[in-house]
């Protein structure tokens, strides 16, 4: 009977260190439970504020305009024959004859120059197999008119002198004029409208900043994009005489940039 009682107090000693071992198991794997969600959450927040971008970005333009300085045309001769050595030797005729009907108008010889010249079969069609019936010679040159520092009418009145003398000489076509200005007109033109675009910019930027009540600190990238597009006049095939041109009063020239600025 003894020894049957201690058996029961050795089974429910054993029973005893089970359960305590189970609870101090519980709050151990709580306590790690909670450690880590708190690691996570503290990790989640520093990645957030290492993201933060303290910036402004804005976008400012300029532009600034310039008178033309001088007018490009293109000018072409169009021939065509049964034999290809004769409409060649025709067109060559006409041109050699429009480029003298240029320079008699006071245009250089080293301002006109050939663009594009081409011989093509003509080939009939539609009554069986194509056949050549002929060959068509094309011959253009571009055609550069100086204002030579006069005025806007001077250029008018040289470019319209230039159509008539090329079209009263065989000149069958005459594509459209380009008015615009020099290399260093454009160039200098184009720094300008970069200035005035950055002064846009940064003006936009310091007002943004002042109404956030907060303080640029420095550029962290700039981009700009000039732009300039020339103006085209176009003109019908059938040229008149002493054909008007009206060229435009001004070239513009555009410039914008994106800068970032740092703020704090």
């Amino acid at each position: 009977m003894s020894d049957e009682k201690g058996n029961n107090r050795q089974k429910l000693l054993a029973i005893g260190v089970v359960i305590a071992l189970s609870l101090l198991t519980v709050q151990v794997y709580g306590v790690l439970a909670g450690a880590g969600t708190q690691s996570l959450t503290n990790t989640v927040h520093a990645s957030t504020g290492m993201t933060t971008n303290n910036t402004i970005t804005v976008s400012g333009t300029g532009q600034v305009q310039i008178p033309p300085d001088r007018a490009i045309l293109t000018i072409g001769v169009v021939t065509q024959a049964t034999a290809a050595g004769s409409a060649v030797q025709q067109n060559a005729k006409t041109m050699s004859d429009v480029i003298t009907a240029l320079e008699g108008t006071g245009i250089n010889n080293s301002s006109i120059q050939t663009t594009n010249y081409n011989i093509s079969p003509q080939s009939s069609c539609c009554t069986g197999p194509p056949t050549i019936t002929g060959y068509q010679v094309t011959n253009e040159v571009q055609v550069t008119i100086l204002a030579s520092g006069q005025g806007l009418s001077q250029l008018a009145a040289k470019t319209g002198q230039a159509i008539d003398a090329a079209a009263s000489q065989g000149a069958n076509d005459i594509s459209g004029i380009q008015f615009t200005a020099s290399d260093s007109e454009l160039q200098q033109a184009t720094q300008n409208a970069l200035q005035l675009a950055v002064q846009d910019a940064s003006s936009q930027a310091h007002t943004i900043a002042s109404a956030l009540s907060v303080s640029i600190t420095g550029v962290v990238s700039a981009t700009s994009s000039p732009q300039y597009t020339p103006i085209f006049t176009s003109l019908g095939t059938a040229i008149p005489a002493a054909t008007p041109i009206v060229p435009p009063q001004s070239l513009t020239i555009s410039a914008t940039v994106q800068v970032v600025y740092s703020i704090s």
